[in-house]
């Protein structure tokens, strides 16, 4: 029976050799003073004791390289202070960090043995050899506590992963599929929180850091000397990188933000103007996005793009625009009207000029344009000033800010893409334009910060419980509004007519047109090699397989992930999904594959597509292209012109069909035509 750990844990497994030096650097880089403050390495070190009792890894090298890892790590950290020039210790600031405390004052009481302790005491790990550096612990000593800390650590956290993975391995039989997901993701959920907890502690005394070392720069030598003979020009850099106030660094980085993607959209909509690949990449992503289509995911992302409904965006800038107003915080106020009004007047004036038509797949029927996306562009101005407004008031740290935001954007704008609501090109230019808008919104806070003074006083509860009425009022109308959110569904596409002609009759619509298959991309193309006349796909796969050819599972969302970790893990089958190639923007509606001596990466495939070409006896035309790719990735593939002579000559000698005709293209020479029996 297949473990559950190994649907978790695939990727390290499959790395061989790798997966040690993976391991081994996250052991490296949580023993570092600059990284350790917010590297999970213990947790890695963790998770491959889990590997190591799952048979993925062994016990002894793993040990060996966690061991040397975590030793290096602290001989950089004794490194860095034992070069740590004078006062630097200051404008770091880093006696105020707590870990930095706790590891001064457990050397002070223990001397070396400290450093053995250290390793178990998380971000601790990595001050211990620093603090000894600055104590002026002698290096020999030191180097004798540091090998000797390294592998009891080793030992213990390999020692207890392979406990976790044991407990697990007993467990896991007496638990549901459902229980073991959601215990996966509840750890998943735990360490990403831990994680940023971390990030948010240690991103102060990272940027103090770097400040530092941007300090010892412009004091070396020579940047002094050349600042001596240009004056002028090293005191307009000076102004640009003053952190002290707006003016300085923050308006620098700013500016150079704002010209970067403003140049980006203006790309973009010229790509869109002249027709570039995006343009077809957009057609082709739009035709794949129905073939993930299940009724789970379609109603967990009509929730999500419901957080771009107008009522409910109503009733979340009321709530936030009134607490601003209640705590007197008008500079976030102001930001957060800068910042929406900005992108509602630009979304408007841009889509009346673009005038883009909404592709005819989308779920629910729109009548506005569709370049760009409204909703994309919503996620980052507004939800983003949103999130910005809670760092501002210390509700959220700067990584969990950041990472909150980045979740608004991405999972609103895939939930356009995965309606085909919009296209990637719609999605990209709404992300772009919001973070301009994102960026007026917050330059106005925070030069409205600079000239507002705060307000605080004591409020009356009666007025405190006013607000906690309204909060939930219209907390609960948003919560209403994403339940309920529905519009009027598009029509399925209508199929294109069919064209009754005979099997040996001339095509010039089909020549006419392009006779390549394209990878999503659109940089790679593989030729139409062969057209098949069938009367359905049940009689062409039968044919096929009396060929050695196996017919591969349908191109779903769910069946490309499972074909993505059997990959990973070495363990394909011929039935696995293949991923799509598009002939005229429609991905191929069969896949076949012919397993072989063949290395998985040039193992034959073969994908149809259903033309609108039928004869007189109901048989349809299918085109075929044939390829050798690793099934997944068709950008390392590569053109397999010999397999269709072959297969044409195997199936009209054994009977099983008879050549009928061609078609004549400028672009290659003659493709044949078979008919099934």
């Amino acid at each position: 029976m297949l473990s559950a750990i190994h649907h978790v844990l695939p990727s390290l497994a499959a790395l061989g050799i790798f997966g040690y030096w993976i391991i081994a650097a996250a052991a490296a880089l949580e023993a570092f003073l600059l990284t350790g403050i917010f590297i999970p390495g213990t947790l890695i070190v963790d998770a491959g004791g889990v590997m190591v009792q799952q048979g993925m890894l062994d016990p002894f090298d793993l040990i060996w390289f966690v061991a040397i890892g975590s030793i290096l790590g602290g001989e950089a950290s004794w490194w860095l202070g034992r070069h740590a020039r004078h006062g630097m210790l200051g404008r770091w600031k880093v006696e105020e960090m707590k870990p930095y405390k706790r590891a001064e004052e457990l050397f002070k009481r223990r001397g070396g043995v400290a450093l053995v302790i250290g390793r178990f005491l998380g971000p601790v790990a990595a001050f211990v050899p620093f603090a000894a550096a600055l104590a002026g612990m002698e290096r020999k000593k030191f180097g004798l506590w540091n090998i000797l800390s390294g592998f009891p650590y080793a030992i213990a956290h390999v020692s207890f992963g392979y406990a976790l993975g044991a407990g697990l391995t007993t467990f896991s039989p007496l638990m549901t599929r459902n229980t073991l997901f959601f215990l996966a993701l509840l750890v998943i959920a735990a360490v990403l929180y831990w994680t940023l907890r971390r990030l948010d502690r240690a991103i102060p005394h990272l940027l103090e850091m770097m400040g530092g070392l941007l300090d010892e720069i412009a004091r070396h030598p020579r940047v002094d000397s050349w600042g001596g003979r240009h004056p002028r020009v090293a005191k307009w850099i000076a102004r640009r990188l003053d952190r002290s106030h707006l003016a300085g660094l923050p308006l620098t980085l700013g500016v150079l933000a704002f010209v970067y993607l403003f140049a980006l959209l203006i790309g973009l909509s010229l790509d869109f103007l002249q027709a570039a690949p995006i343009v077809q990449i957009d057609a082709q992503l739009a035709e794949l996005m129905r073939l993930f289509w299940t009724p789970g995911l379609i109603q967990i992302f009509i929730w999500i793009t419901a957080l771009g409904d107008t009522r409910l965006v109503v009733a979340v800038l009321a709530l936030a625009l009134t607490w601003l107003a209640v705590l007197r915080r008008f500079d976030l106020f102001w930001g957060v009207l800068v910042a929406l009004g900005l992108d509602l007047v630009s979304v408007v004036i841009l889509k009346a000029g673009f005038s883009r038509p909404r592709s005819i797949l989308g779920y629910f029927q729109e009548s506005s344009g569709s370049f760009p996306s409204g909703h994309a562009t919503l996620s980052v101005a507004f939800y983003g000033m949103l999130v910005f407004v809670l760092w501002r008031l210390t509700r959220l740290g700067a990584v969990s800010a950041g990472v909150l935001a980045v979740l608004f954007a991405g999972l609103i704008g895939l939930s356009r893409l995965y309606l085909v609501e919009h296209y990637l090109s719609d999605v990209m230019a709404g992300w772009i334009l919001g973070a301009l808008c994102l960026l007026v919104g917050i330059s106005i806070a925070e030069w409205l910060r600079t000239r507002i003074r705060e307000h605080v006083s004591p409020r009356p509860r009666w007025q405190i419980g006013l607000l906690l009425a309204l909060s939930l009022g219209l907390g609960g109308f948003a919560v209403k509004r994403v339940h309920d959110y529905s519009k009027a569904l598009n029509p399925p596409p209508m199929a294109q007519p069919l064209i009754q002609v005979a099997q040996g009759a001339n095509l010039p619509k089909l020549s006419a047109g392009s006779l390549e298959a394209q990878t999503l991309d659109a940089e790679h193309s593989f030729p139409v090699a062969m057209g098949i006349w069938a009367h359905g796909s049940t009689q062409i796969a039968s044919a096929l397989e009396t060929q050695g050819w196996t017919r591969a599972g349908a191109p779903s969302l769910t069946a490309l992930m499972r074909a993505a970790f059997a990959t990973v893990r070495d363990k394909t089958t011929p039935d696995a999904a293949l991923a799509p190639l598009f002939w005229r923007n429609e991905p191929n509606v069969l896949g076949f594959s012919k397993p072989g001596p063949e290395i998985e990466a040039q193992i034959p495939r073969l994908r149809l597509w259903k033309t609108s070409y039928i004869d007189s006896s109901g048989a349809r035309l299918w085109l075929a292209v044939f390829t050798r790719d690793d099934g997944l990735l068709q950008t390392d593939g590569e053109p397999a012109y010999n397999l269709a002579p072959a297969l044409m000559n195997a199936l009209t000698t054994s009977g099983t069909a008879q050549i009928a005709g061609g078609i004549s293209s400028q672009e290659f020479q003659r493709i044949p035509l078979l008919a099934l029996r």
